[in-house]
């Protein structure tokens, strides 16, 4: 009997995973559109992204990026400090817009010990901007950007020890960059 249940999980387990992507599970995978659906796999395959050289990139073009991104994140500064809620969401993706709308997000978000000291349970986005960002937000400085994709980069801040982190994750939509979601390269 044992036997036959070790060898059903993995079909058990192909069958939940589909089920969860086609429920439209918040962090369940998702087939690309118009990918080949192989029936014969017991598991889901994920589909490794296509390596980005972010050495491709020309200098002049890292300046510019580089330059924008400055002028973007210090336009940002002012509107996070003013509380121009609806100028801080023309500056963001829609991706990131539809992920932190998202209830089960703005719950896991909720549970930090700052939110909860204080009582503030997120149910929107403009809370998630009122109680999340502007507190946090408002004097951001960009000292470099990484490249992650063509189209995409992480804005940088360096602290006084050296240690570089990420502020924000940008997508360029035309000429114009906006927040987004980072995506794994």
């Amino acid at each position: 009997m044992s036997s036959r249940f070790e060898r059903s999980v993995p079909v058990l387990l192909a069958v939940l995973a589909a089920v969860a992507t086609l429920s439209g599970c918040p962090g369940a995978p998702r087939p690309l559109p118009g990918a080949p659906v192989d029936a014969g796999e017991d598991l889901p395959r994920t589909i490794e992204p296509e390596a980005f050289d972010a050495s491709s990139v020309p200098e002049e073009a890292r300046q510019d990026a580089l330059l924008s991104v400055r002028i973007l994140i210090e336009e940002l500064n002012g509107i996070i400090r003013r509380k121009d809620y609806d100028a801080w969401l023309s500056r963001l993706s829609e991706e990131y817009v539809e992920h932190f709308s998202r209830p089960p997000v703005l719950e896991e978000l909720s549970k930090a010990k700052t939110l909860q000291r204080q009582g503030i349970t997120l149910t929107t986005l403009l809370d998630y901007f009122l109680y999340v960002v502007y507190p946090s937000r408002q004097f951001d400085r960009v000292d470099d950007i990484e490249f992650v994709a063509a189209d995409r980069v992480k804005a940088i801040t360096v602290t006084p020890k050296g240690e570089r982190l990420v502020l924000y994750e940008l997508a360029k939509y035309g000429d114009t960059w906006k927040i987004s979601i980072g995506r794994q390269p």
